[in-house]
């Protein structure tokens, strides 16, 4: 399990024990599912550096959907999107991008947790940059599902979970042509992970002091050379309050994590070969170990709670054979969240997309799209605290695994007719990859700074306007470019009826990448949707 959702979870589970009358408050019944059918056409065209002005009519069919029963709490926000293009260099494309997740109690503690996600992102290097021509972007898909087990027996608090996750990613960028990057790219792999715990609160057993055990699991077999990773993991944790809102914390444990794969096979002239972007395995070779930590683990910090709504949680700490430093701040309101972590940890892609869409939570989301693609712009935003980015791990898709560190913060709100959302934050990767790789140098770094922020305004039911912004940096290592996307639009929704409405849209979208001219593009938008 990534670390900053171990923390997340974690700590969103203290708080929500925290505050029993604030979950009693959203048990109301609701059920709202609404889909829908629209047309729209669009048109897109370069203010600076080269381009055509592209023409394109899209049809676009989804479901959005909120369910919150005292047994069910779901959402989803899915669309399928295709676009006819005006001319050749306007391609045919399909899209379908969305979210969802479902949490159904099964009976008195057990649970039952599942998530999905699809989206697009470019493939030709530009990592964040708009997918707006369809022989240069993959497809991403993420999804899990699991049980989840939680009782006390006398003073003690049991806690037992299982997550089976599967990410894939479909590229169809043609990697002869000079667009297309040979990069060693992700295919798919199947994480699973089991935690396990058991421990009492202070002063329930022990005076003065709260204890807990606990075990984990972790295991990724991933297609590109045979990759294996595996965590296998078990600590003490003790809780000393120190006045009635702080409390000391800390652990020690032991943990083995270990990543091997196969060789890449070799041509005559002793390369490996790269077949559609990746690496083809070498099925004789054996299993190479390249990456082996093995030894006792620690931390201790404080956790600050001063009331039901807030908490804080640092820590520092020695793991992967060197210092770590890790920590949360999560603030829930009424009609608000707040939320920053600070983690680090060893990830890849596919263990980090599938716990991105776990991380997600609730039964609404304010999910921000791009008008004129249909691509999701990065970022769930939920004020009850279970909202979600995704721009980090999107970026700069590899096979490799890495030590992942960085922070990140979420804010939403929603106050009468309007709604804010912003999300940001930063990233390192370092790569952990076989000596002699041509690629991904092992040692190497990436670095990730993106933001997305939006604004929304309700005239009414029916008639609205958002503001919707974006910026992603990424810092590649090699011979890869640095990237910078960044671009805003703004939309207004008009009812028609009760069922028909129309929109027009406007934005700019530029991308500034090595050795390559900057582009800046204009974009328009009208459309009619008919929701059922």
């Amino acid at each position: 399990m990534s670390v900053r959702h171990w923390i997340t979870g974690a700590s969103l589970a203290a708080l929500a024990v925290a505050t029993p009358a604030l979950a009693q408050s959203t048990q109301d019944k609701r059920v709202n599912v609404t889909p829908y059918i629209g047309v729209d056409q669009v048109v897109t065209g370069p203010l600076k550096g080269e381009g055509d002005v592209l023409t394109y009519t899209n049809v676009t069919a989804g479901v959005t959907a909120e369910v919150q029963t005292r047994r069910v709490e779901a959402a989803i926000d899915l669309q399928y999107n295709h676009s006819f293009g005006w001319g050749s260099e306007a391609t045919d494309q399909d899209v379908l991008s969305g979210i969802a997740t479902a949490n159904v109690k099964l009976a008195r503690g057990l649970s039952l947790q599942s998530g999905g996600l699809a989206t697009r992102v470019r493939t030709d290097g530009l990592s964040g940059a708009a997918t707006q021509r369809d022989s240069y972007t993959s497809q991403v898909w993420s999804g899990y599902v699991g049980p989840s087990y939680t009782t006390q027996i006398g003073d003690l608090n049991l806690n037992a979970a299982y997550r089976l996750g599967y990410t894939r990613v479909d590229d169809s960028v043609n990697f002869n042509n000079p667009g297309g990057q040979a990069n060693g790219s992700f295919a798919d792999s199947w994480t699973n992970n089991v935690t396990g715990s058991i421990g009492f609160s202070p002063d329930t057993v022990l005076p003065g002091i709260g204890l807990t055990a606990s075990a984990g699991y972790a295991r990724e077999d991933a297609s590109q050379l045979d990759q294996r990773f595996e965590d296998k993991w078990g600590r003490v944790d003790a809780t000393v309050p120190v006045t009635p809102t702080v409390a000391l914390v800390g652990g020690v444990g032991y943990e083995e994590i270990k990543i091997s794969q196969r060789s890449p096979l070799l041509d005559e002239a002793g390369l490996p070969v790269i077949r559609n972007g990746r690496y083809v395995t070498d099925k004789s070779s054996p299993r190479a170990l390249i990456y082996n930590f093995d030894d006792i683990i620690w931390d201790a910090g404080v956790l600050w709670r001063p009331n039901h709504r807030t908490s804080l949680q640092a820590r520092v700490g020695e793991r992967y054979g060197g210092m770590t430093y890790q920590g949360s701040f999560l603030w829930q309101g009424r009609d608000s969240s707040f939320a920053v972590m600070v983690f680090d940890g060893i990830d890849s892609f596919g263990r980090m997309i599938s716990a991105d869409v776990a991380a997600l939570s609730g039964s609404s989301f304010d999910v921000a799209r791009n008008p004129f693609t249909g691509d999701m712009t990065g970022c769930a935003f939920s004020t009850t605290g279970g909202g979600q980015c995704f721009n980090d791990a999107l970026s700069g898709i590899t096979d490799a695994n890495f030590r992942y560190r960085g922070v990140a913060a979420q804010y939403s709100r929603r106050h009468g007719p309007w709604g804010y959302g912003l999300g940001a934050g930063y990233s390192q990767r370092k790569f952990l990859t076989p000596q002699g790789q041509t690629v991904l140098i092992r040692g190497s770094r990436d670095e990730n700074w993106y933001g997305n922020g939006s604004v929304t305004y309700m005239f009414s039911d029916r008639d609205s306007i958002d503001v919707v912004t974006y910026i992603n940096y990424f810092n590649a290592s090699g011979d890869r470019p640095d990237v910078l996307n960044y671009g805003a639009f703004t939309s207004y929704y008009k009812g028609l009826s009760r069922r028909l409405s129309a929109s027009a849209s406007v934005g700019l979208d530029g991308v500034q990448a090595d050795d390559l001219d900057t582009i800046i593009s204009a974009m328009g938008q009208v459309g009619l949707r008919y929701s059922f």
